[in-house]
């Protein structure tokens, strides 16, 4: 193997070698699309990092960028990393007391953000920056970049995980082996439409460090993902379901589009209906669809191709790299076939990595850990998940799982988005409670959805009532918030 190059320094080879290519495009709706080559992107990170270095960031510092989804996010991460920092992306939308406890948290040296809040350390406007350009680039720091990422926690206490690796990459070995398995080869086109304050980042920065083209979208919108599609000849998405479902709406015109581009899609963070993922199959072909589960953590990946899928419906797959238990309450791993809370291993059998005090998560034989999760596998080692343990419903005695009830909802072609509650029952304690989104143009009747339900379900799970709304809670990432929609 050579020897590795950071991020920064691929981009500052990538902006010798192909300094006129595009390297990053900023689509608008309006059509006004800003693309910047490998030479200005460089050139600008550079004149940035001398911006930050000036507000006393230097290496080891951490910097909160809490930025919108566009080029001044791109180039203040990369200037970081350029003299050493320590990027934490964080959402801009938080509230005072939210960035307040992220700020308790990771004691930031700087808070990158346009918004009014007062966090408890320097902060700064990215406006007062003006837009210039330096060739110079700055001395390499003696450390990897490195970034940590932000999550609620199982118990709804963020952590702050540090990535597992530093932003390191192979030049002669791109993409790596895992890589190639996993879809990507070289001289892609990547479509970002997540937020980049979570998945969004690592499917931005990955790519850009592969050298790869990438189009990032300020936000998502189904049509318009469509046309950049189409406009770009995108060959990789990253896209959570409930981007999925909306992309195959009538009003997207999916069918009518020109996806022949397409290599590779890659979905996960949540549960995706059977009927979406299939209708994607349909779309792009199976072998081309790629379904994912992890944890911020990154103990393990497990991730399924569809056409494996196929063979096996529901799992989510088996580990690349790492290791899964299926863990009773006793603490013994139980049998294939039998549910149990999944319990994921790295490689070298570390453990989790943060930054500041975060909630610990429960392990097992030391080097296993978990987020709550329940699930079971095959045979031959396929997981098939069931749902955050937390988020059981008991009907009676009579375990619930959330998750099945949400995908039998959402392959209704009335439902846009859906999330299932406990609400209180004199009897049984705890029945099912239904939160709808209806597809435009839709009014859903109780006895309509109820027989709908009954059909494909056993008595237990049929939800007992439902209630429309014009949108559900749901992160950057696409999860559901269910802690705000329990019913009493």
């Amino acid at each position: 193997m050579s020897q590795l190059e950071s991020i920064t320094q691929r981009v500052e080879r990538l902006a010798q070698e192909k300094a006129d290519d595009i390297a990053l495009i900023l689509p608008k709706r309006s059509g006004e699309d800003r693309q910047l080559t490998w030479r200005e992107l460089n050139g600008k990170s550079n004149h940035r990092a001398r911006q930050i270095a000036e507000c006393g960031v230097g290496e080891s510092t951490v910097v909160a960028v809490a930025l919108p989804g566009e080029l001044d996010h791109v180039i203040t991460t990369l200037a970081a990393w350029k003299i050493g920092a320590t990027v934490v992306p964080v959402d801009p939308h938080l509230s005072d007391a939210e960035v307040d406890h992220i700020v308790s948290v990771i004691s930031p040296g700087l808070y990158v953000t346009r918004s009014a809040c007062s966090p408890d350390c320097p902060k700064i406007d990215p406006e007062v920056w003006a837009d210039g350009w330096s060739e110079e680039n700055p001395p390499p720091p003696s450390g990897e970049p490195r970034s940590a990422s932000t999550t609620g926690g199982t118990q709804g206490r963020p952590r702050v995980i540090h990535r597992k690796r530093g932003w390191m990459f192979d030049p002669d070995g791109i993409p790596t082996p895992h890589e190639r398995r996993m879809g990507f080869t070289s001289y892609q086109t990547h479509l970002v439409a997540a937020p980049l304050f979570h998945s969004g980042f690592g499917a931005l920065f990955g790519p850009l460090g592969l050298g790869h083209r990438v189009v990032l979208l300020p936000r998502f919108h189904p049509s318009f993902v469509l046309d950049c599609v189409e406009r770009y000849s995108v060959n990789f998405m990253r896209l959570v379901p409930t981007m999925m479902k909306l992309l195959l709406l009538p009003g997207a015109r999916i069918a009518d589009r020109d996806l022949s581009s397409i290599e590779v899609i890659h979905h996960g963070t949540a549960s995706c209906p059977p009927n979406v993922k299939i209708a994607w199959f349909d779309l792009v072909g199976p072998e081309r669809v790629y379904e994912g589960y992890s944890s911020q953590e990154q103990f393990a990946y497990i991730y399924i191709r569809g056409d494996e899928w196929l063979a096996r419906p529901g799992s989510v797959g088996r580990p690349d790299p790492g290791a899964v238990a299926i863990v009773d309450e006793a603490g013994d791993q139980v049998p294939a076939g039998t549910t149990g809370r999944i319990f994921l291993r790295s490689n070298d059998g570390s453990g989790p990595d943060y930054l500041g005090a975060g909630e610990q998560l429960p392990s097992w034989q030391g080097k296993y850990f978990t987020v709550g999760d329940l699930g079971h596998l095959d045979d031959a080692g396929y997981l098939y998940v069931q749902g955050r343990a937390n988020d059981l419903i008991n009907v009676g005695g009579i375990s619930v799982y959330p998750a099945e009830v949400e995908a039998v909802l959402l392959a209704s072609d009335q439902i846009v988005d859906a999330c299932v509650v406990p609400a209180s029952h004199p009897v049984l304690g705890q029945v099912p409670h239904a939160l709808v989104v209806p597809a435009q143009g839709t009014e859903l009747s109780w006895p309509e959805l109820e027989a709908y339900c009954r059909a494909r379900l056993s008595a237990h799970k049929v939800p007992q009532s439902f209630t429309a709304v014009d949108v559900l809670p749901r992160t950057g990432a696409g999860k559901l918030r269910r802690s705000a929609l329990t019913v009493e």
